[in-house]
């Protein structure tokens, strides 16, 4: 695999591929900590906020990381901050790359209580555990090095999530511990749907074979699929809950930073005459 760093020229075709995927990170990186910020209404106790806010800052750092990638790369990252800031509920795509599971009009279904934002990082954040992995051995070594910081702040998320669902059975009993059991399927969607679709077959993404050929994501979906399974199995056991079988991902909210077989490179600055 060939390997790039700081200052080396990047083919046409390879930086159009990374800035497609560095700006679906980035972009949805900020949208998910506006999406995770909401969800404060919910918070039971202070120390529950806390911990939440902390998750929130994280989540707007990891834009910043990848955002500063982004601007060496010649892109006008503040257009696109502004953009999250000014329309955070619907900012235009044509602005921004952000994925469709961190619009509010689709994540915001998803809550209605505290033990929803619990089994969202118990559930779905192993899913971001092992995608956003990848990265950390990708061919494009400035983002390979950010990412493992990011890495490490996705399994504190993880910690975060099965740390919220004990302390919901903790105090809310067997009557939570089997409401919660109840609520798991339809993060596990979201989670099955994270990687993206096959790598082979009718199904298959028109875009993966690129992002593999160039190094940009090293794991191919099934991979990402049994890492994730083992990781929130796990996870689910450690709160006292069991893995749901069967479970159909859903691909549709396009969380894997990757939107179909289209690919959306952000504008590139004019030189400076």
């Amino acid at each position: 695999m060939k390997t790039y760093d700081k200052g080396d020229a990047l083919p046409d075709d390879y930086k159009k591929l990374l800035l497609n995927l560095m700006s679906f990170q980035a972009d949805s990186e900020y949208g998910g900590g506006q999406r995770v910020a909401e969800n404060m209404q919910y918070a039971p106790r202070p120390e529950e906020a806390y911990r939440l806010s902390k998750k929130v800052m994280e989540e707007f750092g990891h834009a910043y990381y990848v955002w500063n990638l982004m601007a060496e790369l010649g892109v006008d990252v503040n257009v696109r901050l502004r953009e999250l800031i000014a329309h955070p509920e619907n900012p235009d795509p044509k602005v921004v790359n952000l994925i469709n599971g961190f619009r509010r009009e689709n994540w915001a279904p998803n809550f209605d209580s505290w033990q929803d934002v619990a089994l969202f990082s118990t559930v779905v954040t192993p899913a971001a555990v092992a995608f956003l992995g990848q990265y950390q051995n990708c061919s494009y070594l400035p983002w390979a090095r950010v990412n493992v910081r990011i890495h490490k702040e996705e399994h504190g998320h993880l910690a975060f999530g099965v740390w919220a669902s004990k302390r919901c059975i903790e105090f809310g009993g067997e009557a939570m511990r089997a409401d919660m059991q109840a609520r798991v399927p339809k993060f596990m969607r979201i989670g099955l749907g994270f990687y993206g679709r096959p790598s082979a077959g009718a199904a298959k993404s028109q875009m993966f074979d690129k992002y593999y050929e160039y190094g940009l994501k090293v794991k191919k979906p099934e991979e990402l699929q049994a890492e994730y399974l083992e990781i929130v199995e796990a996870r689910l056991k450690e709160v006292g809950l069991e893995m749901p079988r069967d479970i159909e991902p859903d691909y549709d909210m396009r969380v894997g930073y990757e939107a179909g077989d289209e690919v959306s490179s952000p504008a590139i600055k004019p030189a400076a005459a």
